[in-house]
């Protein structure tokens, strides 16, 4: 990892640089391209007009004129051509062309007043063809009598540039290795923070005695990462620690039922000539134990199934307010039994995409449970609700309520508040969270207020669409 982070680091510097070298470069021959070729340009405009003025394309026989194109082509390190309005060369410094027809397109456009510019990269030479212009001023352009060809050589401006590349390159490689330097310290502190962490994990896993991984990092992503590790962990922690209590809560509840007739069993078998009604009542109450352990094995069976996922869900459209009547009507004997007055409100009729069997688990527990643990003579109200997304039902009963610092707990397996009042009503502990993890599976919630001595409130929220809820 610190060789491609090196790599990156690095890269991500010299790329820029390169290109910034080669821009340089590029403004610095422009620069000096133009400048010289101005120069030649104005030399060799001065130079036409003195010849223009002395009519020396029709007589060549001026020292004065000849010496001042020699002098220019010297300057030049070049050459001096002058071709007249026939495209005849009257004066070559070098005098290979002198006597020639030149039929070229710069000659010509130059005769038409144009001034051209060519440069041979090859050679290092630039060819630039002026008009000369007779009678030329402010009001008039003149005649064009000729054209002038000059040629000049740019070697020392080629050297003076490469001079130039060698001290930007010289200078580029220095940056590169400051940059490497560079790149290897932050690659080096990146990675060392990283392998740090990775040392602090392995020795806290190793320990597992709950010490957090957070510690001050220059940077702010490993502290990151490590808080993530720390939430982890700490989610880990708290799943072990729900696994060992869930594990020793069935060891304990499956116990009890099995001692209990354990217990029991003995007593008949030790105990000589039992009367029949003591046989009758042991026996009564071993069947109630296998009923508990039964109804125990049954709930364990029932989280098991709704720890899967929901691809099992049988969602059909349901109408929800017959299915709360359904219930209602099975359970009012349960609370005709204790004098418990049962109210349902419908606000409106609600048609929803759900399991049913799973629906109606969910609503017979929490009104069972409403009915278990109200007072007698109390009163159990159910309403239910929707908007354009969700269906909600609340179940209020006037019963024992919950202890505010332990309503955060009820939906814990085998949790109880009341424990001696669950043995009584025939509880597991296990019914709240087979509840929560079915509405889960609608991706739902369900919520609950309670006061003690006044009642419990249950809302239980489910979407109306399960489509809509798993897009």
């Amino acid at each position: 990892m610190r060789a491609r982070l090196l790599c990156i680091v690095f890269a991500a510097g010299m790329i820029p640089l390169y290109i910034g070298m080669k821009l340089l470069q590029a403004m610095h021959w422009s620069q000096s391209y133009e400048t010289r070729l101005e120069q030649v340009k104005e030399h060799g405009t001065t130079l036409a007009g003195l010849i223009a003025q002395n009519g020396y394309l029709q007589q060549q026989s001026q020292a004065e004129v000849t010496a001042r194109i020699y002098t220019l082509a010297d300057m030049l390190d070049g050459n001096v051509m002058l071709v007249n309005n026939g495209l005849v060369v009257v004066k070559d410094t070098t005098g290979r062309q002198d006597g020639k027809t030149l039929v070229s397109k710069e000659p010509i456009s130059a005769l038409n007043g144009e001034t051209s510019t060519y440069y041979n990269e090859e050679e290092g030479v630039a060819e630039v063809v002026l008009p000369i212009v007779l009678g030329a001023s402010a009001e008039s352009t003149g005649q064009v009598i000729g054209a002038m060809i000059l040629e000049a050589s740019f070697g020392d401006i080629i050297e003076e540039q490469k001079q130039f590349q060698n001290n930007t390159i010289l200078l580029s490689a220095c940056a590169g290795m400051i940059l490497l330097v560079v790149s290897t310290v932050v690659s080096g502190g990146m990675t060392g923070s990283l392998r740090t962490l990775a040392g602090r994990i392995d020795d806290i896993t190793e320990a597992n005695d709950g010490t957090r991984v957070t510690e001050d990092d220059n940077y702010a992503e490993v502290r990151q990462i490590a808080e993530a590790v720390d939430r982890m962990m700490e989610r880990a922690a708290a799943t072990e620690k729900s696994r060992q209590e869930f594990v020793s809560n069935v060891s304990h509840e499956l116990k009890t039922p099995l001692t209990a007739i354990k217990v029991l069993s003995d007593s008949l078998i030790l105990e000589p000539d039992v009367p029949i009604e003591m046989y009758r009542e042991f026996i009564t109450d071993i069947n109630a134990e296998i009923d508990r352990e039964a109804k125990i094995v049954n709930d364990l069976l029932s989280l098991v199934k709704l720890d899967k996922t929901s691809g099992e869900l049988n969602i059909a459209e349901v109408n929800i307010n017959e299915l709360l009547e359904v219930i209602l009507k099975r359970l009012k004997p349960l609370a005709l039994k204790r004098g418990i007055e049962m109210v349902f409100e419908s606000y409106r009729t609600v048609v929803a995409e759900v399991d049913e069997v799973k629906v109606s688990l969910v609503f017979s527990n929490l009104i069972e449970n409403a009915i278990k643990y109200n007072r007698d003579g109390g009163k159990v109200m159910v309403s239910l609700n929707a908007d354009h997304r969700f269906f909600y039902v609340k179940i209020e009963d006037t019963g024992v309520g919950i202890p505010e610092e332990e309503q955060g707990l009820v939906f814990d397996r085998f949790y109880r508040v009341d424990k001696a009042r669950s043995r009584e009503t025939g509880g597991t502990g296990l019914g709240l969270s087979i509840t929560k993890g079915a509405v889960q599976m609608h991706r739902g919630s369900i919520k609950v207020q309670s006061i003690p001595g006044v009642g419990s409130i249950f809302t239980v929220r489910i979407p109306l669409s399960f489509v809509m809820t798993v897009q």
